[in-house]
């Protein structure tokens, strides 16, 4: 771990910790009495870039990360192999990285995992028994940190990813109303309209039209 004063207050960064100082920080780095091991990147936003963070993340330094940082050797720190460029790609998807963890307000290793399973098998049918297997947990225990973590039931979350998604599909107007609701892995279309209905407050058609009309 090591210590920083910035503007004045002491933080903390153990491992496994970020810490994100903004241009105008006052900052002093503790000497402490044992070496540490980090990496630090200094840079410049856009003029209409702001990032949303806080000055500590706990427990955010990932395996994505942790590979994208060990993907830059020190012989990419000289001015050839399109180091700059490269350094600019690994340091954006990083920061996505911490912008997605902000937003999911949670550092809890287990919900990050599933909320990124989720994404990723957003068009398949999944319930609390099946995530709560594939991460060898309980179903007990999952639904408990996850309603913890997110203020919201799992199953509810999913529904709620799904038909985020299904508007989107929707104002595309790629497909019909039923191909959607197959797709997004719901066990009928019935299903589909009520969950849609819930969220939107108004059915998956009456929101087609809707769009319609805007256009």
């Amino acid at each position: 771990s090591m210590s920083y004063y910035v503007n004045g207050e002491k933080t903390t960064v153990e491992s496994g910790d970020a810490i994100f100082l903004r241009p105008d920080d006052t900052r002093l780095r503790e000497e402490g009495k044992a070496p540490v091991h980090y990496v630090s990147f200094n840079f410049h936003t856009i003029d209409s870039a702001t990032l949303p963070f806080d000055r500590i993340f706990k427990k955010c330094i990932n395996e994505d990360i942790r590979r994208l940082i060990s993907v830059y050797p020190p012989c990419h720190l000289v001015e050839r192999f399109h180091s700059k460029e490269k350094c600019q790609n690994i340091l954006n998807y990083i920061l996505l990285e911490l912008y997605d963890i902000h937003k999911l307000r949670s550092t809890n290793e287990h919900v990050i995992k599933i909320i990124k399973y989720i994404d990723e098998h957003i068009t398949e049918r999944m319930s609390l028994r099946d995530i709560a297997e594939h991460f060898h947990l309980s179903k007990e225990h999952t639904s408990y940190i996850f309603k913890r973590e997110m203020g919201t039931q799992l199953v509810s979350y999913i529904n709620e990813q799904k038909v985020l998604l299904a508007k989107k599909m929707i104002m595309r107007g790629e497909m019909a109303l039923a191909e959607i609701s197959d797709y997004l892995g719901f066990e009928n279309y019935d299903y589909f309209s009520k969950t849609f209905k819930k969220q939107v407050g108004m059915t998956p058609l009456a929101y087609r039209k809707y769009y319609a009309q805007k256009r």
